[in-house]
């Protein structure tokens, strides 16, 4: 993990952390962050995670997904 802040939610911070774990970059931006998959071109996939989300377990499950339908998974970057 970078110098980048913990999540206030418990679920959110476990699903960012793993993100980064499988190569995923974290950018601040917006009220939270962004996440960058592990590809690096201009077709990279990115997911927005909010700082403040009304179900955090809910939004939790959405970046979990989007992550998971990155077609870049096993790439390390180019």
């Amino acid at each position: 993990m970078a110098d980048r802040p913990r999540h206030p939610h418990k679920e959110i911070e476990a699903v960012v952390a793993d993100a980064e774990s499988k190569g995923w970059r974290w950018r601040k931006m917006g009220h939270w962050g962004r996440l960058f998959c592990p590809h690096a071109g201009r077709d990279g996939c990115q997911v927005g995670v909010n700082g403040t989300p009304k179900n955090p377990e809910d939004h939790a499950r959405q970046v979990m997904r989007a992550i998971a339908r990155c077609p870049h998974g096993g790439e390390q970057g180019s």
